[in-house]
């Protein structure tokens, strides 16, 4: 996941938003990354700001539904 994180410190909003689709929601359980790795993004994404606020929104949506499995 270290390679994820650091791609989303450069890559473009677009990219960001499919790279992130396909870890929150396309890959399998034993692949999802954990719950601190997604808050990490969510820091990761507010902090880039603008275009990237939408995705921090999407790893706090899975941060919530996580907690309620």
């Amino acid at each position: 996941m270290q390679a994820i994180t650091e791609l989303f410190q450069t890559a473009s909003a677009g990219e960001c938003a499919e790279i992130l689709d396909f870890w929150l929601n396309e890959c399998s359980l034993d692949e999802a990354p954990d719950v601190h790795t997604v808050k990490l993004w969510q820091q990761l994404f507010q902090q880039r700001g603008s275009k990237f606020n939408r995705l921090a929104t999407l790893c706090q949506q899975w941060l919530i539904e996580t907690d309620s499995l």
